[in-house]
């Protein structure tokens, strides 16, 4: 069940990737590092307000759903009626520290681009918060709808304006925020159809929810730290042309995450669900083949992305392959970071990947400042690797304690997997085939 429903959201998850990677390109070759470059510091800044003020509300809301510790309609708009606020707070410090650098940081942000951030900040919030909801309820298909929503009609409008000849930084910025909007609209649909929409605060659930989800919360937040910290690092320190190019190194590795992703969306809500020993039996599996999948595309990518990067963006986007192939490794790595991150929730200890972000997030910061400004991209690269690595150890470290799983059964792909692969493939097959129209 569990790998068939990681297939399928992996199937969204790669539709998904086909409009991020739409988005990539048409921004990037319509308005080149630069905007690619604005495009990426807006969106990044606006993800990373929402995910502070959010205070991990959310994240706890898809343990306790899966739990059923509380009614889920109080568990709904408890959520809901918090991450309203928070957006709220989200929107005002983002608009602060505008003001505060917008002559120095933000110097390459037009007013309107700043308006954009501060809408986005908001959208994300709700956002994440019923999407949240949906996969506490065991559907992470249906999560990896609404995160389809966004991106998919954003790439539909920035086509639109790019045959129109009207896609700037500004316009793609826009369609992004109005494919946000819409993917907000579809997440309170899904909740809507399980229990009323209502603002109020159980406040019992509130207390829960920020004992486990402050746990969880500094965890995923540092962990974002690590993943775009060094995006940020680098728009201060060489500009945001030297962001355009890192952010296109970036968005091919990350690519590899998918399958990874889609696997780690199903991990949570199911083994929250599970005995203790069937989550220790299962994870192992879930966790070799996501970095067996991972580590066979890193090889794909590292053969051709040369190739690739002129093809697909032109010759003057060549300065991200360097950094692109330094990425690889650490992708690679982390896969097993991602899943093993979601068992420690999913068994309620998600601290432990608190601790780990602590210390990486620190880490990230140093190699940065060390190697970004000798280095310049090809160092931040370097940097996210290593500390990449580091967390993929520690993490797997940790599983071992809890779990008394072995590296062997943990990391490396057996025999028997390819034969799961194929019958998991035979019954989606089938049950595809079954759902299709009679044919006459």
């Amino acid at each position: 069940m569990i790998l068939r429903k990681g297939l399928l959201t992996t199937l969204i998850q790669f539709v998904q990737l086909v409009a991020l990677i739409g988005t990539t390109i048409l921004v990037t070759r319509v308005t080149g590092a630069h905007g690619r470059g604005v495009y990426t510091l807006v969106s990044s800044v606006a993800t990373l307000a929402s995910m502070i003020t959010a205070l991990g509300v959310s994240w706890a809301g898809i343990y306790y759903i899966g739990k059923r510790l509380f009614p889920l309609a109080d568990v709904a708009s408890t959520v809901l009626t918090v991450s309203m606020v928070s957006g709220g707070a989200a929107v005002a410090g983002v608009a602060a520290v505008y003001l505060l650098f917008q002559h120095s940081y933000f110097y390459e942000l037009s007013t309107t681009q700043a308006f954009i951030m501060l809408a986005l900040t908001a959208l994300f919030q709700v956002t994440t918060a019923s999407a949240s909801i949906v996969l506490g309820m065991n559907r992470p298909v249906s999560y990896a709808s609404v995160s389809l929503t966004q991106w998919a009609v954003s790439f539909a409008i920035q086509v639109g304006l790019g045959i129109a000849g009207s896609l700037t930084a500004t316009s793609a910025l826009l369609a992004l925020a109005i494919g946000a909007a819409i993917s907000s609209g579809f997440g309170l649909v899904l909740v809507r159809r399980e229990v009323p929409l209502r603002l109020s605060v159980d406040m019992k659930i509130l207390r829960s929810f920020l004992n486990f989800g402050i746990r969880g919360y500094a965890a995923n937040l540092m962990m974002f730290l690590n993943y775009r910290l060094d995006s940020l690092i680098v728009n201060g320190l060489s500009g945001v042309v030297s962001l355009g190019y890192y952010s296109i190194a970036t968005s091919m590795a990350e690519t590899l995450w998918y399958g990874a992703n889609g696997f780690a969306l199903v991990m949570f809500p199911h083994v929250s669900s599970l005995e203790r020993k069937e989550a220790d039996r299962v994870t192992p599996v879930v966790c070799r083949n996501a970095v067996f999948m991972t580590f066979v595309g890193a090889v794909v990518m590292f053969v051709v992305s040369r190739q690739l990067v002129l093809f697909v963006f032109g010759s003057s986007m060549l300065p991200a392959l360097h950094p692109l192939w330094l990425l690889l490794p650490g992708i690679v790595t982390l896969t097993a970071s991602k899943v093993i991150s979601s068992y420690l929730s999913g068994i309620g200890k998600p601290t432990y990947s608190t601790y780990i972000a602590a210390g990486t997030v620190t880490l990230t910061i140093a190699l940065d400042l060390l190697l970004i400004p000798r280095y310049g991209i090809s160092g931040a690269a370097a940097a996210s690797s290593i500390v990449y690595t580091c967390t993929a150890v520690a993490s797997v470290a940790i599983f071992r304690y809890e779990s008394g799983a072995t590296l062997l059964e943990t990391l490396i792909v057996r025999p028997d997997d390819f034969v799961r692969y194929r019958h998991v493939l035979n019954s989606t097959v089938r049950r595809l085939l079954a759902a299709s129209p009679a044919r006459s």
